[in-house]
């Protein structure tokens, strides 16, 4: 965690390069354009089973957490700062830092059969680091972004995940 001028930020990391023979449907079909809500849902659903209040959606934070799968993707640089842009970037481009912010992120990217939402999950689940980011007490609101590249990272049909947490008071 780390704070910067009255802003806490959260990052994680989690990358899966493995394929499968499973083809993820095409980008922009109408079975991938709820491919956000699920993994919505499925942060909700897991959150719950923990016993821990469902996160609201937050528009901006959806905005902010595409705006960060697009920058991944142009720049082919899986990292919580792509083409060299600040951590921040993202969430004060949509407006989400006013106030008291505290911040979160997730990141992950399957390809073939595990570029979908419960790979995501499950993964973070694993990673002590991005499970807090999960199941943080603090957070209100959740945000999220998804792309699809057919060629990155040195594999094919791959899906990139970024779920942003906040907390504004």
């Amino acid at each position: 965690m780390k704070r910067l001028r009255g802003y806490t930020f959260v990052a994680c990391a989690a990358a899966l390069a493995l394929s499968s023979a499973v083809t993820p449907a095409t980008a922009g079909s109408s079975s991938t354009s709820q491919l956000p809500t699920q993994l919505r849902s499925l942060v909700n659903a897991t959150r719950a089973q923990y016993g821990l209040p469902r996160l609201r959606r937050s528009a901006r934070l959806d905005a902010s957490a595409l705006l960060k799968a697009e920058a991944i993707r142009s720049c082919r640089s899986f990292s919580h700062t792509p083409c060299g842009n600040s951590f921040a970037r993202t969430f004060q481009q949509t407006g989400y830092f006013r106030g008291n912010v505290r911040v979160g992120e997730n990141l992950f990217w399957g390809s073939g059969g595990l570029g979908t939402p419960a790979s995501a999950v499950a993964a973070w689940l694993k990673s002590p680091p991005h499970r807090a980011n999960l199941l943080g007490r603090g957070w209100r609101d959740v945000g999220v972004g998804m792309v699809y590249a057919q060629s990155i990272f040195g594999a094919s049909n791959v899906w990139i995940f970024v779920v942003q947490f906040g907390r504004r008071t």
